[in-house]
């Protein structure tokens, strides 16, 4: 292989999806199955600079502490899925937005490697090369309440990858918000949590900062129902969790675990949509929906 490890086809190790014995096929040859791996990185110090080029000098000492988590699916992108590493890398990340979204939250990707997980064992030290993606504790975790129809739901995220790819190629407001939807529990503080949903929200509805929180809860009540009862209570509901947001921003915590998760469920429902109509709504689609033209 050439000097970059990660010039062929790369291994996305998961956590917390069980697969059973099904082989999931997506396009581009990519395939999600079941693996087992147990990857861990130990703290060890050195107590002394190393010298250019060099080692840290002995004495080094072990430490408690440091990441382990469970591999428990690996996702396979091979090398003509795309041009380098960063676009097979950006197919790996578009799946675990996707499996998040609709099949569970709870999904981590811990570890990608150059070489299959299940190879590893009989494989020679420092054969395979890792490198640690998403190792920080879940601060915020979402999860299902019953997660016997996820293996079944991934036929969903299988039809709707290639939408969700040529959105995330092709629409920064969309990067944004799938950004914002995939890394939201990992951030530490609750008011940061809504300032960064509320943030992608705004960019897809309210590009002007004038009246945003009647305009962004206007046009997001009615980009997701029709016009009615329903969608004037969802717009109170949607412009009451607004305030939340801007007292957070302000350095006002007036807001409880259940607005963020309600938060995380409206971004996710207009995610949804996103993905299903194949396209961002412009200004005057959602302005069509506002009046019922």
């Amino acid at each position: 292989m050439a000097d970059d490890p990660l010039s062929g086809d790369l291994y996305i190790g998961l956590s917390g999806l069980n697969l059973g014995d099904a082989v999931i096929e997506f396009p581009y040859s990519v395939k999600l199955e079941s693996t087992y791996a147990y990857v861990m990185s130990p703290v060890t110090l050195a107590f002394a600079p190393a010298p250019p080029g060099g080692h840290h000098p002995a004495p080094w000492k072990s430490a408690r502490g440091g990441f382990g988590q469970e591999v428990t699916a690996q996702l396979t992108i091979p090398f003509a899925a795309g041009e380098d590493s960063n676009a097979r890398l950006e197919i790996a990340r578009v799946i675990v937005f996707l499996l998040r979204l609709w099949s569970d939250p709870s999904i981590v990707m811990p570890a990608l490697s150059n070489m299959s997980f299940s190879k590893m064992a009989e494989a020679a030290d420092a054969a395979a090369y890792i490198m640690v993606l998403e190792h920080r504790p879940r601060e915020f975790a979402l999860g299902l309440v019953d997660d016997s129809k996820t293996t079944a739901s991934l036929s969903w995220v299988v039809d709707h990858f290639p939408s969700a790819l040529k959105l995330a190629r092709e629409s920064t407001e969309f990067r944004l918000a799938a950004h914002a939807m995939s890394s939201g529990q990992f951030i530490e503080d609750t008011a940061l949590i809504l300032i960064s949903l509320w943030g992608a929200l705004e960019a897809i509805f309210s590009p002007s900062t004038s009246e945003l929180r009647f305009r962004v809860s206007a046009l997001i009540s009615s980009y997701l129902n029709p016009p009615g009862p329903q969608r004037m209570a969802h717009q109170k509901q949607i412009a009451e969790l607004y305030d939340k947001r801007s007292a957070a921003a302000h350095g006002k915590q007036k807001h409880a675990s259940d607005d963020v998760l309600q938060t995380f469920e409206l971004l996710r429902g207009v995610l949804i949509q996103i993905i299903r109509d194949g396209q961002v709504p412009t200004r005057s689609h959602l302005e069509s929906r506002l009046f019922g033209c």
